[in-house]
């Protein structure tokens, strides 16, 4: 789930406007007539809520508070097996495209 999306604002946007845009959001979802909207509306405002949160989860796509680099590295490779290692001829071959003006 991406926040911004949920919220309907860009990654550039403030507090101010995650916050606009939160409230306005849940306007038409209350707890009582919307469940799901509403939870997930608060779990995209807890990821973006303020500047070290909103830092942290577009840099390491972790959940704020506590998320560590390492942590989401272990969550990776839980989730997705731990990467096969490139052969020589294609670690060479990337290189020489990352050279190329």
């Amino acid at each position: 789930m991406n926040p911004c999306l949920v919220l309907g604002i860009s990654q550039a946007a403030d507090d101010k406007t995650i916050r606009q845009a939160y409230l306005h959001a849940l306007k038409g979802a209350s707890p009582d007539t919307n469940p799901i909207r509403f939870r997930e509306l608060n779990q995209a405002y807890e990821k973006i809520k303020d500047e070290t949160c909103r830092n942290q989860y577009f840099l390491f796509n972790t959940d704020c508070p506590g998320d560590s680099p390492e942590d989401a590295f272990i969550k990776h490779v839980r989730l997705q097996g731990i990467p096969k290692p490139l052969a020589w001829d294609s670690l060479k071959e990337m290189l020489r495209n990352c050279a190329k003006p």
